[in-house]
């Protein structure tokens, strides 16, 4: 599974978190019922959250996966549909030479096996400002 979006550091473990509506505030997002112990609210669909001050947190940063396929960089998805990594580009020469398909006026696409690919994280920190 490709990890994207934003994440912190909350007690030692790793959590996605979405801003609050209180500028102080994150709300921290799980997909363990075993969370609930430690004061996650059910919200729906096997989803648990909860609501910390982010002087709580050690740190908010934001997640980018990339693939490194036939030593190239290419932004990376996951389909839902058939469990490939999805790659794009909007370089057409790189995207020829590389038997992508075209998707959209500049946009080329490509679905790989997961062991065609491997997988980096760009890290960047995040700011709720």
């Amino acid at each position: 599974m490709l990890r994207k979006g934003e994440y912190t550091i909350y007690n030692e473990k790793e959590y996605r978190f979405i801003e609050s509506d209180s500028v102080e505030a994150i709300e921290l997002i799980s997909n363990d019922k075993n969370e609930m112990d430690n004061g996650f609210t059910y919200y729906k669909n096997n989803i648990y959250t909860k609501i910390v001050g982010v002087s709580k947190v050690k740190e908010l940063y934001s997640i980018n996966p990339y693939a490194v396929y036939k030593g190239e960089v290419f932004p990376a998805s996951e389909e839902r549909r058939t469990g490939k990594v999805l790659l794009d580009t909007t370089n057409t020469e790189l995207a020829k030479k590389m038997g992508f398909k075209r998707t959209d006026k500049y946009m080329y696409s490509k679905s790989v096996k997961w062991d065609e690919v491997e997988i980096i994280e760009e890290r960047k920190p995040y700011s709720l400002e």
